[in-house]
């Protein structure tokens, strides 16, 4: 594969040098030249490496509401760093994804489908014209395009043909190989073309079922209550008719009066990553403690970044209520406040405001001094997992 780099995480250092750039871990030893026995531990440190940068952008930015918003699209094409070679692949889809913020889902679609990170782990480079692979073709049109019933097995089929011959380079770029692609006529959701991945990512992409099971997944992730049937049509209707930009959909879903009462009624409970960085962002100790106990935490929560449990991505909305991963979240913020060198590094605001939850809580009267108990309060208080 591609000339993966280990990063320089000595045992006598006391936490990863960051470079300049916010998403790329430090480089020392080229991971194919290392020890075959040590190249599992390298990409760990690696792994770790980039889960620490990720976690303090979401707390501290700069930026940290476009950070959240590549981590909800993290969520609808999501990639684990144990199915990679290299998590230089996850940096370059960040920055792939940050890109197309602003443009159109048929872009980030066309972008994800030619995507290193994402066609490594849905098994792209495998799908030869002589042996098809239907992996990545059954996931894109199952989760990141029509959804479920509205494709048949044929389509499935012939967009493993569209989609044969792609291949990693050295250089961790993904061309297609005329000697492994399927170039001939293949006929996809009723046209015929010679469609190859950017193709059948334009072409998925006009399909009125793409545009209502991303609004709908896009829903599920922002609001707490499943989209009524009227208002999921008419978003998505409204989205095709702003040639699905990006910007639109969020700021429509976000506007909608259902998105507006969740939030004023607290009916939304916030994803692990959101609560865990919105209490660092809080208790402001950039403490290398803080992100260590944050990201064991996180591990018990059921949301380490980059490490979804399946290509259906994170849990959403009451999926998160399970006793053991709600319990696990009052034990790592407590275990913040506890432990002695994140607390004396913390940089406190002047007083805890009152619009600091969507509802008051339930055990401590706000605005409030700050204090280790007014935020132990704070902390344990179930209105502080709402979003």
């Amino acid at each position: 594969m591609g000339a993966g780099w280990c990063a320089d995480l000595s045992p006598g250092s006391k936490r990863p040098r960051l470079l300049s750039s916010p998403w790329r871990a430090s480089r020392a030893l080229p991971l194919h030249q290392s020890p075959a026995r040590s190249r599992g531990a390298c990409r760990r440190r690696q792994a770790e490496a980039l889960q620490r940068q990720w976690l303090s952008r979401l707390a501290w930015g700069p930026q940290p509401e476009q950070a959240a918003e590549i981590q909800l699209w993290l969520g609808l094409f999501p990639v684990s760093w144990q199915q990679l070679p290299d998590v230089v692949l996850l940096e370059q889809q960040i920055a792939t994804m940050r890109q197309h913020l602003g443009g159109s889902f048929t872009s980030l679609l066309t972008a994800m489908v030619l995507d290193p990170a994402l066609q490594l782990s849905l098994n792209g480079p495998a799908n030869h014209r002589r042996n098809p692979n239907e992996n990545l073709a059954r996931e894109l049109l199952e989760l990141f395009s029509l959804g479920e019933g509205h494709y048949s097995e044929r389509d499935v089929r012939e967009a493993a043909r569209a989609l044969s011959g792609y291949r990693l380079t050295a250089e961790h770029q993904l061309v297609l190989d005329p000697r492994r692609h399927d170039p001939g006529p293949k006929t996809i959701l009723g046209r015929t073309a010679a469609f190859d991945g950017a193709s059948l990512a334009a072409w998925l992409a006009e399909q009125p079922a793409t545009a209502r099971h991303i609004t709908n997944r896009l829903w599920l992730q922002r609001v707490g209550t499943p989209p009524p049937p009227q208002r999921l049509a008419a978003l998505a209707n409204g989205w095709r008719q702003q040639q699905l930009s990006i910007p639109w959909l969020m700021q429509a879903i976000e506007a909608s009066p259902e998105a507006i009462a969740c939030r004023q009624q607290g009916l939304r409970l916030a994803d692990p990553l959101e609560v865990v960085a919105r209490s660092l962002r809080l208790l402001g100790s950039r403490h290398p403690n803080a992100l260590a106990i944050s990201l064991r935490g996180l591990s018990a929560m059921g949301q380490v970044p980059f490490e979804p449990p399946s290509v259906q991505g994170w849990p959403h909305i009451s999926q998160w209520l399970n006793l053991r991963w709600l319990q696990a979240r009052r034990r790592t913020l407590q275990a913040l406040l506890a432990d002695e060198e994140v607390w004396a590094s913390a940089q406190l605001p002047a007083e805890l405001p009152a619009n600091l939850t969507p509802i008051p809580p339930l055990g401590l009267a706000l605005p409030a001094a700050p204090s280790r108990a007014t935020l132990s309060a704070l902390f344990a208080d179930p209105v502080w997992q709402l979003a």
